[in-house]
């Protein structure tokens, strides 16, 4: 989301996104667990690893890092995702995460990490910000970026009513390109699949809003109801975004 361009601007979609954002869910057979295994597979070992988790968000990751790892930075620039992060790992008796509220060219330390943990964060997308991502890695980084899809169902009726042409993410094609200038080996993995979000009406609504931000659009109300309408599953009277996707996890040794 890297046309959220001023730090006011990301703070506030990023405290507003945390109120529908999803949080982490004591289950082994979910996306998050998923991704974690492939990363092992591959040799990346989490297990008493001191990890550094940049653009941590709500802790998806975060906690399920620490149940395994001898510590945990977490870094994120919205205060709202980190209060759900510390909220959870709280009720789980979690006590070896530490946070860090700011920027991530804002973060210092002298430490280099085991293992640094980057999954869809804006935070990493600059020349500066992936240098220094180098410059506190000792062993494993593990990268997750969109290749080039992300469609929601509840957002495409609102694109196409204000004439957006979405934007395309390819975030993890651009992180290939910087190691292969710079002569790192990497591995990578594409993940394609679907994301599916049961919403009330109010997370659906917030959740619509916080996508045409990006845009400088303020929809309509009316406008929202209808959109987000077909998206209801009268069963649960819940609206259910579905968002296809294509990811990559990009994987290398410092």
């Amino acid at each position: 989301m890297d046309f959220v361009k001023t730090r006011e601007q990301q703070e506030t979609f990023w405290n507003n996104k945390a109120q529908t954002f999803p949080r982490y869910e004591e289950k082994e057979d979910n996306y998050e667990a998923g991704m974690l295994d492939i990363a092992r597979k591959h040799g990346v070992v989490f297990k008493d690893a001191d990890i550094l988790d940049i653009g941590c968000g709500s802790g998806m990751y975060t906690i399920r890092l620490a149940k395994e790892a001898k510590h945990v930075t977490a870094t994120d620039i919205s205060k709202e995702m980190l209060r759900i992060l510390k909220e959870d790992s709280s009720k789980l008796g979690l006590e070896n995460i530490d946070t860090y509220l700011g920027d991530w060219m804002e973060f210092e330390s002298d430490k280099k990490f085991d293992v640094i943990f980057c999954s869809m964060t804006p935070a990493v997308q600059s020349e500066e910000a992936r240098t220094k991502v180098m410059e506190h890695a000792k062993g494993w980084v593990v990268y997750m970026g969109f290749a080039g899809r992300m469609e929601s169902n509840m957002v495409a009726g609102l694109y196409k009513h204000y004439g957006i042409t979405p934007k395309k993410f390819h975030d993890a094609p651009v992180m290939r390109e910087w190691l292969e200038k710079r002569g790192i080996d990497y591995k990578s993995y594409p993940v394609d699949g679907e994301w599916v979000v049961p919403r009330t009406y109010d997370e659906a609504v917030s959740n619509c809003r916080d996508m045409l931000f990006m845009y400088d659009i303020k929809p309509d109300d009316e406008i929202l109801a209808a959109n987000i309408k077909p998206c209801l599953d009268t069963e649960s009277g819940k609206y259910i975004e579905r968002t296809q996707y294509s990811i990559e996890m990009i994987i290398w040794h410092a």
